[in-house]
């Protein structure tokens, strides 16, 4: 094994390739147990993950090396990721929590996984711990078969979804929900009843091969279009694992966590729920996320990319909210992790609520955003090439105030990640292409 195994979200990668072949992953559940062990808490694990075919060999690669070296498992099977972490909070006797899922990626994606007991991500000085114990596992361990999968998790998850509203919140709302043929298929539709809800499930019939294909919060168009043709008065989409929620309004409307964000912090802040008046938010959230809020007397504060970072941000500034562009919120009156079910459900019942409805209560107005991604063939620090600092520079000094420049490199592919928003449209695209060909220029191509 070379280089560093976890990324920003867990083990990523292709199915049954490394490092997600069958030698690695059951050294890693060895491993996980030992961890355990040396840390003094219980060898026990909830597993869980998504509809991927390659899910359930690799959940028995890991989990089943855990067992077989002597831990106790508990398989959920099919589970969305936040699932996991609510259950690990509220039931305790866990060290540790495992998901098989790649999140939005295609279905030939799968990764590894670790919440912590306390239904947290694993802090990355555990992760590389972990790295660590697996030079002295050996290249073969025994594999047990997993149990049965336990399906009474899924009606506890959604107990434990359900108790955190007002009953029948949703009642007579037309809701149409994308799972994105991921592990929310199953829960998604009863939860939004339950709620009193008249539900329309789309692309809610996983075969192993169509999580995310063309459906869900990476295609949220494709709603958009059902939920006009249904006369629905919301959609909302969600990601593989079902961490994650994009809004559609009846007009057909987009709304993505910037506006999610938005609406949420104000329904906080008139709760008296926002503590020092923050929200925490990436650093590729829309400037006009940032304008709004301050108008209203909220700060935000922004954070790295990624939900981890997201959380992490949130504990430091004692803030009770925050998120991502890409619908990922957590509120942490609610939750320590971000919950696409529980996000939407609990924007459509404030909505409700107030007598309004979603596309009356998103009024962000956005700067122009233009994002940019250059492949790249080496991925030299931006302030180490020279000429590309300095178009970097000169560009932030053009927008001055009234614009924003953001150039990062991707966590998982040789890309650079260029982000320009400016009052204009027509600005932002030109400056944005100005700094992608000093790229092309400096950096080469892949």
């Amino acid at each position: 094994m070379t280089g560093r195994l976890f990324g920003t979200d867990g083990i990523r990668g292709v199915a049954l390739e490394y490092p997600l072949d069958r030698s690695t992953l059951a050294r890693l559940g060895v491993a996980l147990l030992t961890h355990l062990r040396e840390s003094g808490l219980p060898p026990v694990i909830l597993l869980a993950g998504d509809t991927r075919a390659s899910t359930p060999v690799l959940a028995e690669w890991l989990g089943g090396a855990f067992v077989g070296a002597g831990g106790e498992l508990h398989w959920a099977g099919v589970l969305p990721t936040p699932a996991v972490s609510h259950l690990l909070r509220d039931h305790g006797g866990y060290g540790a929590g495992v998901v098989i899922s790649a999140s939005h990626n295609p279905a030939a994606d799968n990764g590894v996984k670790l919440v912590s007991r306390a239904g947290t991500k694993w802090p990355v000085e555990h992760e590389r711990q972990l790295e660590a114990r697996l030079s002295s596992v050996p290249a073969e361990v025994a594999v047990r078969s997993l149990p049965p999968a336990e399906r009474h998790w899924r009606e506890r998850y959604l107990d434990w979804l359900l108790a955190s509203l007002p009953p029948r919140s949703l009642d007579g709302l037309r809701v149409v929900v994308d799972p994105a043929n991921g592990a929310a298929s199953p829960v998604a539709g009863g939860f939004f009843e339950a709620l009193g809800a008249r539900v329309t499930l789309i692309h809610a019939e996983p075969d192993g091969d169509n999580i995310n294909a063309r459906c869900g919060a990476l295609f949220p168009e494709l709603l958009a279009k059902e939920v006009r043709r249904l006369g629905g008065d919301a959609g909302v989409a969600l990601d593989g694992d079902a961490d994650r929620a994009i809004l559609v309004t009846d007009t057909g409307r987009v709304l993505d966590g910037d506006d999610a964000l938005l609406l949420w912090a104000r329904v906080l802040k008139a709760k008296g729920q926002l503590p020092r008046m923050t929200v925490v938010a990436t650093v590729m959230s829309n400037l006009g996320l940032e304008a709004t809020l301050r108008r209203e007397a909220i700060t935000l504060v922004r954070c790295p990319v990624g939900d981890r970072e997201v959380w992490e941000a949130m504990q430091r500034g004692g803030a009770a909210l925050g998120g991502e562009q890409s619908g990922h919120l957590i509120c942490s009156h609610l939750s320590v992790t971000g919950d696409g079910l529980l996000t939407a459900a609990h924007l459509l019942a404030a909505a409700r609520q107030a007598g309004s409805t979603l596309e009356m209560a998103a009024d962000l107005e956005r700067f122009p955003q233009v994002l940019l991604n250059v492949r790249v063939g080496t991925r030299r620090p931006v302030d180490e090439v020279p000429a590309l600092a300095a178009a970097v520079r000169s560009a932030q000094t053009r927008l001055s105030e009234n614009g924003r420049v953001f150039v990062r490199y991707s966590g998982t592919e040789p890309l650079l990640r260029i982000m320009v928003e400016a009052e204009e449209d027509s600005l932002a695209r030109e400056t944005a292409e100005g700094i992608a060909a000093v790229a092309r220029q400096q950096l080469g191509s892949a």
